[in-house]
């Protein structure tokens, strides 16, 4: 387990992510770039790069303190092949997805919401579409996009703090599959 030390904010806006290591994540930008390109979005800086399982939004101290106590979740060290590419018209967002998700990821996702259920938080009510947002404000693409492969190794907690006018992801914690 990979604890950081973070300083003590009121509400903070945090989710459970799978966060690729240097090498995917420069595979990821790679295999996308003439994707985002196309799409005219404003990409995702190639940091922000991650595969959301459990959006939490606003949590106090307290409840950060209540989710992280729900991991470790042992399904073990699996791999994500993305390799479908698209954007959702309602969001306008480029997305890179796996056409088929590994039943690890499914599993993953379930004993977590599980966990975090038990303890108080509610799960979206949506169904969960795993996949690497890579451009906000796209319009539809052709292309198509070479696939990448993706070794899952740990479970990252993840806030997201306001920078300017976009985003900065902090990795709060990680565990081991």
């Amino acid at each position: 387990m990979n604890e950081q030390v973070d300083e003590p904010r009121d509400a903070r806006r945090v989710f459970f992510a799978l966060w690729p290591d240097d090498k995917t994540r420069s595979a990821l930008r790679f295999a996308t770039q003439r994707a985002v390109q196309a799409s005219g979005g404003r990409p995702i800086a190639k940091a922000n790069l991650h595969l959301t399982v459990a959006f939490l939004g606003e949590l106090s101290a307290e409840r950060l303190a209540v989710a992280r106590a729900v991991p470790p979740i042992k399904v073990g060290e699996f791999e994500i092949t993305l390799d479908a590419l698209g954007v959702w018209p309602e969001s306008k967002i480029l997305w890179l997805a796996p056409m088929a998700p590994p039943a690890a990821l499914g599993e993953l996702e379930a004993q977590l919401w599980d966990g975090l259920t038990e303890r108080g938080f509610g799960a979206e009510d949506r169904i969960y579409r795993p996949h690497v947002t890579l451009a906000r404000r796209s319009r539809a693409i052709e292309e198509g996009v070479v696939p990448v492969r993706w070794p899952v190794r740990e479970l990252a907690l993840v806030e997201s703090v306001p920078y300017g006018k976009n985003v900065h992801y902090e990795v709060l914690q990680t565990w081991p599959l």
